[in-house]
């Protein structure tokens, strides 16, 4: 394999390997690769198949079916996100997948099947970055604080989904609490735990005091200094660390039609 960095604070390309293929040592690798840089790209891997992606992602983790997949009764394997004139993206905004499950996923996985003309970037950023950035005050108050996650605007689930699984999932997990700075089990950084999509409110402050540390959070972690910018090839697969992470479907292509493979394990 060869690793190229591909941004300053994270992210990394890795070519010269067929993921269909991969040996134990090849995964060993990758997993300290995606330690290391929480971003992997994996050009020209557009010969794989569902189930080839679904294999190579349970490498990192469990199945992991979202929860409105659990409400539906589907079972876990490679979802297809697909974006065109009759249903449009709704994924443009800065989130952590699923952050308000009690139990989200650890990795993912995106594949490029069908890329726009132009346009249609995923953005993802270092939370590690954004956590490091703060001062040490903000840190030492963010210390033990936690934060409601909710389903967010629901928009892209109830147009995705339908009314009907939204509100039996909402009915099912509600709310979720999570720290607001995390702590990587593997390499015992600490992170920023919050996003501008899921991220309701801080328990332990007031509604004023909560919105004001939240909207000055949510602002910092998009400086430009702490992202990445992938221009997707088709074929392309990216491999990321949803914990540390958060991301943004730049939705410039539409009504182009746009579609990725996704699977996640915990």
């Amino acid at each position: 394999m060869k690793i190229t960095p591909a941004a300053g604070r994270l992210g990394a390309v890795v070519s010269d390997i067929d993921l269909r293929h991969a040996t134990e040592a090849d995964i060993a690798e990758i997993r300290g690769l995606i330690d290391e840089y929480l971003v992997l790209a994996f050009p020209d891997q557009g010969a794989m198949t569902d189930q080839e992606q679904v294999a190579f992602t349970l490498d990192f983790g469990d199945p992991y079916v979202h929860p409105i997949a659990r409400t539906l009764g589907h079972p876990f394997g490679a979802g297809h996100i697909v974006d065109d004139v009759d249903h449009p993206p709704n994924q443009d905004r800065w989130h952590t997948d699923v952050s308000w499950d009690p139990a989200p996923p650890t990795y993912g996985t995106l594949r490029m099947v069908q890329r726009p003309d132009r346009g249609g970037d995923t953005v993802f950023v270092s939370m590690y970055a954004a956590y490091d950035a703060l001062s040490t005050p903000m840190k030492e108050m963010l210390d033990g604080l936690t934060a409601v996650h909710t389903l967010g605007s629901e928009v892209s689930f109830r147009s995705k989904a339908g009314d009907e699984a939204v509100d039996a999932t909402l009915a099912e997990f509600g709310v979720t609490i999570h720290p607001v700075v995390g702590t990587h089990p593997a390499t015992g950084q600490k992170y920023l735990n919050v996003n501008a999509e899921f991220t309701d409110h801080i328990v332990e402050l007031s509604s004023a005091e909560s919105r004001m540390v939240l909207d000055l959070l949510t602002a910092h972690c998009t400086n430009p200094n702490f992202q990445l910018r992938w221009v997707w090839t088709e074929g392309d697969l990216i491999l990321w660390d949803e914990r540390p992470t958060m991301h943004f479907a730049v939705a410039d292509y539409w009504p182009q039609r746009r579609e990725v493979v996704r699977v996640n394990v915990r």
